[in-house]
């Protein structure tokens, strides 16, 4: 009788051993107010296509906030706030805001970042200059011998092509993998 006394109660101390034990509370991690935050685009946002409310993502890189290991390959989610295409005379904008940030253990919140740096990158206008110019140069040297009898058309032509080609603004892009450095302006807890 012993012996089966025994062996229940090493039975039930072995159960009671093997058993997971409770899981400690998870830690809160904290956004400090004035921590930077580097993150990389995980698409492309463009001035000439991006409508305002468009959503977007970004994840989150070294160096962390406050060297926490916690913020490793945690995701921002963003919208679209201000879109101005680049238009004759007119000056392209692209502002947009964080919403949330999700730590990869589940972890949220919704800091207030505001735009340190970024990898914005101006198209090219090169060759809508150089064809402007070649337009203008054949409108003006037809004009120039048809209408004036002259043949400084195709040079003014040129010239006038090459000023209103740019004169035109071109649009502006936060591309893909293009790095953004955020700085919070509160403290967060993410929970």
């Amino acid at each position: 009788m012993r012996t089966t006394a025994t062996i229940a109660a090493i039975a039930v101390a072995a159960v009671v051993c093997s058993s997971p034990a409770m899981a400690p509370a998870s830690r809160v991690v904290t956004l400090a107010s004035g921590t930077m935050v580097s993150a990389t685009m995980n698409q492309t946002l463009d001035s000439g296509s991006a409508q305002v409310g468009q959503r977007f993502t970004m994840t989150v890189v070294g160096p962390y906030p406050r060297s926490d290991q916690a913020f490793a390959g945690a995701s921002l989610t963003g919208h679209v706030t201000n879109v101005t295409p680049a238009g004759q005379g007119k000056n392209p904008e692209l502002a947009f805001a964080i919403d949330r940030i999700s730590l990869q253990n589940g972890a949220q919140g919704h800091p207030i970042l505001t735009v340190q740096t970024q990898q914005t990158q101006q198209h090219n206008n090169t060759g809508n200059v150089a064809a402007s110019a070649l337009a203008g140069m054949l409108v003006g040297n037809w004009l120039g011998k048809a209408v004036f009898n002259s043949n400084a058309g195709g040079a003014v032509g040129a010239v006038a092509g090459a000023l209103y080609a740019s004169n035109k603004r071109t649009n502006v892009s936060l591309r893909q993998g293009s790095e953004v450095v955020f700085q919070a302006q509160q403290t967060v807890a993410l929970r």
